[in-house]
């Protein structure tokens, strides 16, 4: 991640200075400048990487962007959408509407919601023209010596011009193009959920991105340096700064609507030298079915049945607190967001030697720990 943030870094900070050098004057923001201050930049990205031609991924990304970009504050922008073959997680914009994805990123997303909220920030940053921003703020690190040393370099200078110009380009990198300010980068998270409301993606899938990778800064160490969130919002301050903006919203946060997740299953287990038919998830055994019930013609099929159920209502977002005990027409039974998932019926005490709402209990038992257990694993 480093390494291709030094050479983005870099390759604006060439790009940029450049275009300093040929004099951008009173049109540093015309379409015109940021088009040619973009493919200075991408031609030194792609000195460095190499291209991902994919067409099917091509044809996905361009697709998302031409949604998102029509919702955006600049609609008028034509995004030129490419990836890079790097197993790096990330992500960038570039001036004059040029986005760059990884390869690592594509395999990491776990929706298209998710890879769409990653897409909806970088044209964010496109729009309020952060890159330009970010290096005006600073524009006497590209006058005198460093704008010079830069363009001898790019000019073909010599090797004490070339020695110059590395160090420029760090001070560069660190002073300028390290990364997007705490505050750009807040701002490009409200942006990107402002357009992404307008579209087809759920805004949730930014916030389930991001919440992976506040677990991963949270378990790494180093990240902790100055690293990838050197310049970054606290990763976790960023998730629950997303949640404000999806309530504030009345934006349904449900992370399994853009998350991969695990469902529960009916499975086969020996117990005792025996096959018995079992509801799982996360490793919990929600119900032992023993039995067919008054509904169902076959032990697998009373299974699946609450299977089934319980899915539904776990897609729909099903939270712990939404997990009780209920009653129908004298048999205890599993309630879930108000649907019963399964009932315990006097065949079943029997057949488990059990009370009848001793098996509803252990059934909410179950399945919260179950739900407990989902949550410590995701990120927030």
């Amino acid at each position: 991640m480093r390494a291709l943030r030094t050479a983005i870094g870099l390759a604006l900070a060439l790009g940029l200075a450049a275009g300093l050098a040929a004099g951008a004057n009173g049109e540093r923001y015309s379409a015109e400048y940021e088009q040619r201050i973009g493919r200075e930049a991408a031609a030194q990205v792609e000195k460095q990487y190499t291209r991902y031609e994919d067409a099917d991924a091509l044809a996905k990304l361009n697709a998302m962007v031409t949604e998102i970009a029509q919702a955006s504050g600049r609609p008028d922008v034509v995004y030129d959408v490419r990836a890079i073959d790097t197993d790096e997680v990330n992500a960038f914009s570039l001036p004059g509407g040029i986005i760059y994805a990884t390869r690592g990123l594509l395999a990491d997303v776990q929706s298209d919601h998710e890879l769409a909220g990653v897409l909806a920030h970088e044209i964010a940053h496109n729009c309020t023209y952060d890159a330009l921003i970010q290096a005006d703020r600073n524009k006497d690190l590209f006058t005198g010596s460093v704008a010079a040393a830069i363009a001898a370099i790019l000019l073909g200078g010599s090797s004490d011009a070339v020695s110059t110009v590395l160090v420029a380009g760090e001070y560069v990198r660190q002073g300028v193009l390290g990364g997007y300010s705490v505050e750009m980068e807040a701002a490009a998270d409200a942006h990107a959920v402002e357009y992404m409301l307008k579209t087809s993606f759920n805004p949730m899938g930014l916030v389930t991105f991001m919440g992976r990778l506040a677990a991963k800064w949270r378990a790494d160490a180093e990240a902790l340096d100055p690293g990838v969130f050197r310049t970054h919002p606290d990763p976790t301050d960023r998730v629950i700064e997303l949640k404000e903006l999806l309530s504030d919203a009345s934006v349904d946060m449900n992370p399994r609507a853009t998350t991969q997740w695990e469902h529960p299953v009916a499975e086969q287990v020996e117990v005792d030298g025996q096959q018995v038919t079992q509801v799982t998830l996360q490793g919990q055994v929600i119900f032992r079915v023993l039995v067919p019930g008054p509904s169902c013609e076959t032990v697998e099929a009373r299974a699946e049945a609450i299977v089934q159920r319980l899915t539904e209502v776990m897609a729909a977002g099903l939270q712990r607190f939404e997990v009780r005990v209920g009653d129908d027409a004298g048999n205890p039974t599993l309630e879930a967001r108000g649907q019963t998932i399964l009932t315990a019926y006097p065949e079943d005490a029997e057949a488990q030697d059990a009370e009848q709402m001793g098996l509803a209990r252990r059934a909410q038992e179950a399945l919260k720990l179950a739900l407990r257990t989902e949550e410590l694993n995701r990120y927030w």
